[in-house]
């Protein structure tokens, strides 16, 4: 299934921008590394690259360091906090 999701804030520079639409998918794409994805971060959703996927999970950061809250701070997702993967953008 696709969805759609507004970048907020400067954790994805320069990749994309606040304002930038996405768009994903929702069904059983593996995430692996270079990939974006939406993930649940405590009821929030957050949009990261996966870094590395290993058997204790996925380290999702941002591109901007000095403006992310990723798994430096949260430690490694598990798979299921995995809500999809981005596939393309509209840069506004």
């Amino acid at each position: 299934m696709l969805f759609v999701r507004r970048i907020e804030g400067e954790s994805m520079r320069p990749t994309y921008r606040p304002g930038n639409i996405v768009f994903g998918l929702r069904w059983l794409l593996k995430p692996r590394a270079g990939k974006v994805v939406v993930a649940d971060l405590h009821g929030r959703e957050i949009i990261k690259r996966v870094s590395d996927v290993n058997a204790e999970g996925l380290l999702l950061l941002g591109d901007n360091p000095a403006h992310s809250t990723d798994s430096r701070t949260h430690g490694r997702f598990r798979p299921g906090a995995i809500k999809g993967v981005i596939i393309g953008s509209i840069n506004r």
